[in-house]
């Protein structure tokens, strides 16, 4: 059960596709002390004809990152990668 009760204590901090933002990010929290999760998730992004055939030239694959804080250290987080500093 404490694993469900920590799990309603975060909150989202960062919604990004761009991976050197969310490094930066997690540079910052890490230098600040802040415990963060992140979770990714890829978007399969294929096309399809109106048949439902594939056109693999045009595919593409987009990641996108998540990152949560606990509910207690959303304001200190926010001002980490926001550029504030210790």
């Amino acid at each position: 059960m404490k694993f469900l009760a920590n799990l309603f204590r975060r909150r989202l901090l960062l919604c990004s596709y761009d991976a050197v933002q969310v490094a930066s990010a997690r540079m910052a929290l890490q230098e600040g002390g802040v415990k963060f999760w992140v979770s990714q998730h890829t978007d399969d992004l294929m096309p399809r004809t109106a048949n439902g055939r594939l056109l693999p030239l045009l595919s593409r694959a987009a990641t996108e990152y998540r990152i949560f804080v606990d509910k207690d250290d959303l304001e200190l987080a926010e001002y980490l990668i926001n550029g504030g500093g210790l």
